[in-house]
């Protein structure tokens, strides 16, 4: 499949980079992994590029179906991001952009195409790393959640508390990869696996429950100890004399 849309790229003079990321570019993939790609295009003719790459992805195999659409957290740059499904398993998830200010490749990542050597050099990428201002803001989310279990819980609304529980999770494990300087700390739980070796922490299961109101009530309170451990240790690693949020003491009293 990577042949096929290789041989695409280099029969179309308008796409000038093909990049392939995530868990097969660092050699960590299976035969169930996604091929996660990049595609840029010159600037002029990239939405005509867009447009025309559905109808060829279909025809690499058979397909379920293909999602076409533009990503919130990339806000207006200008992009189309790719899904494919094929009947086989295989999958094709591909961001396409303008080539217009892009230089440089994402760690990790395997140059498939670059004729024009755009990414000859790796570049630095914000999200590949944690800042303080990040573990603080994650932290505070994590307790903001927690604070919502316990009402939630108090209403005995279980479903509810379920969702915020598992946000609270995510966060104390964004934290926790932070803590244990894993590469790109923001993706949490993907990023602790792809570790080599896994890196989650102890106990994990705790913090998990069914939709029930005592068992949520025992995983919220180990998922409260999971935050403050992994806040604490995010913190020493960057260097940080902060202490936690005043949250932490009153949520966990209210979970007590």
């Amino acid at each position: 499949m990577l042949d096929a849309l290789l041989a695409v790229c280099r029969g179309d003079d308008r796409i000038r980079v093909l990049e392939l990321q995530c868990s097969i570019a660092r050699g960590a993939g299976d035969e169930l992994s996604d091929l996660d790609l990049g595609i840029a295009v010159r600037d002029e003719t990239w939405e005509a590029v867009a447009d025309e790459l559905p109808d060829r992805l279909r025809g690499f195999a058979a397909t379920v179906d293909l999602l076409a659409h533009t990503m919130p957290e990339w806000g207006d740059r200008p992009h189309r991001r790719l899904f494919v499904q094929y009947a086989d398993g295989r999958q094709i998830d591909l961001v396409v952009r303008p080539v217009g200010g892009l230089q440089g490749r994402v760690p990790g990542a395997v140059v498939l195409y670059d004729p024009d050597r755009r990414l000859a050099e790796e570049r630095s990428v914000e999200v590949a790393t944690a800042t303080l201002e990040d573990v603080r803001t994650w932290e505070g989310l994590g307790w903001e959640s927690l604070a919502n279990v316990s009402k939630y819980l108090e209403r005995g609304s279980a479903w509810e508390a379920h969702e915020r529980l598992t946000q609270a999770r995510d966060l104390a494990l964004r934290l926790w990869a932070a803590a244990e300087d894993v590469a790109y700390p923001l993706f949490g739980l993907t990023s602790l696996l792809d570790a080599d070796p896994p890196r989650l922490p102890e106990d994990l299961d705790a913090t998990a429950a069914r939709p029930n109101v005592a068992e949520l009530a025992v995983a919220a309170r180990a998922c409260a100890d999971l935050l403050r451990a992994a806040g604490a240790r995010a913190r020493a690693r960057l260097g940080s004399t902060d202490v936690e949020s005043p949250m932490a003491a009153w949520v966990s009293e209210r979970l007590g």
